[in-house]
């Protein structure tokens, strides 16, 4: 039997490819295009208005001696850091609470696990503004309240800040992650934790030798995508600190906004936007390079 060409088989399916013709179209018009064209940008001293002129590398070379994204580069990596594997953290241990509850209230339990995620991160800045705010806040007036001692300023003061634009978001995100490990929990067969008991194991080394090898694949997925989405958080950050005091928590998505919307440099905003991408994309390849050996031992 001849095999058969593109041609022949473009021609017995032209039909689907016609009802796939515009989905095709609108995603390039939308997706594809703007990255290229934005690719091409970052070459240019393109302002607000105007398409620029092409200037080579400049760009990249103000971002390789701008002092102020040496310090926005090493804090959003620190934040992605802290906030993804606090999530991971949190989401596994939310993950293991829900896999003891029975089937009715496991749904119950579900929904508030994951109804921070489900908040527009906007929301959950204005949520942890009224929170920690040393003016007005409820956690700093609880403490003087009860114990009569003044609190730092959370949002203005020594690593306060830092500390709370993490722990802010690994509590909007966690249920992601959750979610995704009760999934994969729930999926594990229940004759494998029976035979482990037979076999003297306790509960500690059932999770390591039965629940952990089935939660590296769910490992590798939250891993990628949340380091990805921290990378490119801006709401609540925003909301909570802008960026300040000053510069001392400035963000890569942050800085990138007032780059392109206060300063009206799209070209280097766009220039912002592809390190940050470098990092996403480097992140990834790291974990699935790391994790895909630590399956390995378990095959």
């Amino acid at each position: 039997m001849e095999e058969s060409t593109l041609m022949d088989r473009a021609r017995e399916n032209w039909i689907g490819y016609l009802f796939i013709l515009p989905t095709f179209l609108m995603f390039t018009l939308l997706f594809y295009f703007p990255i290229v064209r934005g690719v091409y940008m970052t070459f240019t001293n393109a302002r607000l208005g105007g398409a620029g002129t092409f200037v080579g590398l400049d760009n990249y070379m103000w971002l390789l001696t701008n002092d102020l994204f040496h310090f926005a580069f090493g804090w959003t990596l620190a934040f992605v850091f802290g906030t993804t594997f606090l999530q991971l953290f949190i989401g596994l241990f939310a993950a293991l609470l829900l896999s003891e509850l029975k089937s009715g209230w496991r749904e119950w339990a579900s929904a508030i696990v994951m109804s921070p995620y489900f908040s527009a991160p906007l929301a959950g800045g204005v949520i942890w503004l009224w929170f920690l705010n040393s003016d007005f806040g409820m956690l700093p007036r609880l403490i003087t309240d009860i114990f009569g001692v003044s609190t730092p300023a959370f949002l203005a003061e020594d690593l306060w800040p830092y500390v709370s634009l993490i722990v802010a978001q690994s509590w909007h995100d966690y249920g992601y992650a959750g979610i995704i490990y009760a999934a994969a929990i729930v999926g594990i067969p229940r004759e494998q934790y029976e035979a482990a008991a037979l076999a003297g194991a306790g509960r500690l080394r059932r999770f390591r030798d039965v629940t952990l090898p089935h939660l590296v694949t769910p490992t590798i997925v939250i891993l990628a995508l949340r380091t990805a989405w921290n990378v490119a958080e801006f709401a609540q950050p925003f909301e909570l600190t802008g960026g300040g005091p000053g510069t001392r928590t400035m963000l890569m998505s942050i800085l990138t906004y007032e780059t392109a919307y206060v300063n009206l440099q799209f070209a280097r905003a766009y220039t912002l936007g592809m390190a940050m991408i470098v990092i996403s994309m480097t992140a990834a390849i790291f974990y699935v390079t790391v994790i895909q050996d630590e399956e390995e031992m378990y095959v």
